[in-house]
């Protein structure tokens, strides 16, 4: 609805300024009707005591000169009223008999007429006095009803109340209203100043108490202001414990959760635009809204030239593959470190790209948010890195096959000085030759370890493996050394996964193998189980040997990490080798155990290994 040009120019207007021009029109009436009431009622007054004071002094002078007026002559009444008229400051004086007739006057043109002819009553009925005009040089005409006393005192001839005395006439005298009327205008007037000063006191503290009452809506107002500029969380002074103290609260409480539950713009801003990867904000039609620093430095265009254009432009279109996130995108409604090829400034980098929809407060999509990462020093690392891996797997092959050739010549003389001279050197000589051909042995297996743990990465390959198969594998491989320890070896069932078969079995052989190995004196029970989580299968080796102190967590998976030094066989490479085949495929190992209560060995599997 369209607001009318007036309206909207008082719209404009303050509050208290409205307030005050609202009580105006108000004030000024019952100000004006305040004068006239009081103006009436000091005329009123001021004319009634002016007549009460007249009929007083002619009640008086009718006492001490009552027989003159019982005279009906003219010749005998002048002098009486004018007497009286001196006596009472009257302009006139006269008397009339009963039927209104003047006997006599000071005006003597009006001797023989009637009074209702000389005195026209008022509108409003009879009245003691009647004014002819209200003026300064208007007169108040008082009427004093004279009675036939009987014999009383003449004060009772001029009570006419009295049903039992009879009307004899009545004496008119007509008073000046100069007095009176400048009576009545100083009056006036003080009652104006009277009225203009508490009207002012009231203006003035509607003021004053206008602004007291609005400060909270002006703290509410700055508030508001504070928080369109972008600072959520903006307190205001509570001022009183009213309705405008408690909306005042509100304000801070919703301003409270408003600061817990949105960043501010500037805070926002600053974040976006320190961001180091690019990040691009497009709508719905996947055109470009805004676009950060970082970005603007990659594709060498500033935001206003970027905004506007399709985020398929960033990407190469002469291959499908660079531009297949945006499928993912329409069908998922996000997309998480998909490798693509970004055009920066006229040159192909490689990327990944991570995106999401954005909804607003309906759910409805809003927009789209980009966040490209450059990966081209990570590219480089990796070749660099898969170069020097297999420079170092070549140079384990090659040292571990020679340092094989050495060993088996050491063996091999050992054992020919054994045959030939043990019985000369004697007892303590067979004693060292056993010694020299264990420690070859022991060196033997650990180099032949770790030429296999350095072929982890280089042999693995992905196929469908039924884990428990590759178990009952695994147990027929260990038949001998289980028999021989009692071992006892229980199973769940176990699922199908991705991954390289000789490394799962690899890995059930070295657990199983620290189970028989570390055990507590009793027959070793060996659980194997498997069961859904973090993104895969997690599977579970059991067992009720010795324990390990979980201190020692950091040290176990640990290339050469021994507990038990020499007391036990081992290379230290086996959960060293477990643990690298597991993360290999993108999972992890862990264990759970307590001194004397077992361990548990766990590692993940999952569904979309990284390899």
């Amino acid at each position: 609805m369209r607001i009318p040009a007036g309206e909207r120019g008082f719209s404009k207007v303050k509050l208290r300024a409205k307030i005050l021009l609202f009580m105006l029109p108000p004030l000024l009436l019952s100000g004006l009707l305040i004068y006239y009431l009081s103006g009436r009622a000091v005329c009123s007054t001021l004319h009634s005591e002016a007549a009460a004071a007249a009929g007083s002094a002619a009640t008086r002078f009718v006492d001490t000169h009552g027989g003159v007026f019982a005279d009906r002559r003219e010749k005998e009444l002048l002098p009486a009223l004018y007497t009286l008229m001196r006596a009472v400051n009257a302009a006139q004086a006269g008397l009339a008999d009963t039927s209104g007739l003047l006997l006599a006057h000071t005006d003597v043109a009006r001797k023989g007429l009637k009074l209702d002819e000389v005195y026209p009553p008022e509108t409003g009925g009879p009245a003691p006095y009647r004014i002819d005009r209200h003026a300064p040089d208007g007169l108040m005409h008082v009427f004093i009803p004279l009675t036939d006393a009987g014999g009383e005192s003449a004060e009772e001839l001029t009570l006419a109340g009295a049903p039992h005395r009879a009307r004899t006439g009545t004496l008119v005298l007509s008073l000046p209203l100069r007095d009176s009327v400048r009576a009545e205008e100083y009056i006036a007037g003080k009652t104006l100043m009277i009225l203009a000063a508490v009207y002012a006191a009231i203006l003035l503290a509607v003021y004053f108490l206008t602004g007291l009452a609005l400060r909270p809506v002006k703290l509410l107002t700055e508030g508001t202001r504070l928080i369109g500029r972008g600072d959520y969380g903006a307190l205001i002074p509570v001022p009183s414990r009213d309705e405008l103290g408690e909306l005042a609260a509100s304000f801070n409480e919703m301003s409270r959760r408003l600061a817990g539950t949105i960043v501010s713009r500037n805070y926002l801003d600053a974040i976006i635009d320190n961001i180091t990867e690019i990040l691009v904000v497009t709508d719905t039609a996947g055109r470009v809204r805004r676009a950060n620093k970082a970005a603007q430095a990659a594709l060498a265009k500033t935001e206003r030239e970027l905004e506007g254009t399709p985020v398929t432009e960033l990407f190469p279109s002469d291959r499908p593959g660079y531009r297949a996130w945006l499928n993912e995108l329409r069908e998922r409604g996000e997309v998480r470190d998909h490798e693509t090829v970004l055009l920066a400034g006229g040159a192909r980098v490689p990327a990944l790209v991570s995106a999401a929809w954005m909804r607003d407060n309906n759910g409805d999509r809003s927009g789209t948010a980009v966040i490209i990462r450059d990966i081209t020093l990570r590219k480089k690392y990796e070749a660099e890195l898969a170069r020097s891996n297999e420079e170092l797997q070549s140079f384990a092959f090659v040292a571990s096959h020679d340092l094989q050739e050495p060993l088996r010549t050491i063996t091999n003389y050992i054992q020919m000085l054994e045959a030939k001279y043990r019985e000369r050197l004697g007892p303590d000589a067979g004693r060292n030759i056993d010694f020299i051909t264990g420690a070859v042995g022991r060196m033997r297996g650990m180099v032949r370890d770790l030429l296999e743990y350095s072929r982890i990465n280089a042999s693995l390959k992905l196929e469908d493996v039924d884990a428990g198969a590759a178990l009952d594998s695994v147990i027929r491989l260990m038949e001998s050394s289980l028999k021989a320890a009692g071992a006892g070896i229980e199973r769940g069932t176990l699922p199908r996964v991705k991954a390289d078969r000789l490394r799962i079995e690899r890995l059930f052989q070295n657990l199983i193998g620290n189970a028989v190995k570390f055990r507590d004196g009793a027959a070793p029970l060996i659980r194997v189980s498997a069961e859904r989580g973090r993104g895969g299968w997690v599977f579970s080796v059991a067992d009720n040997g010795q324990g390990i102190d979980p201190k020692y967590a950091p040290k176990l998976f640990k290339l050469f990490g021994r507990l038990h030094g020499a007391a036990v066989e081992g290379s230290g490479i086996g959960l060293a080798a477990c643990r690298k085949i597991v993360e290999t495929y993108g999972g992890e190992i862990w264990f759970e155990s307590e001194p004397g209560k077992g361990s548990v060995f766990r590692f993940s599997i999952p569904d979309r290994p990284a390899a």
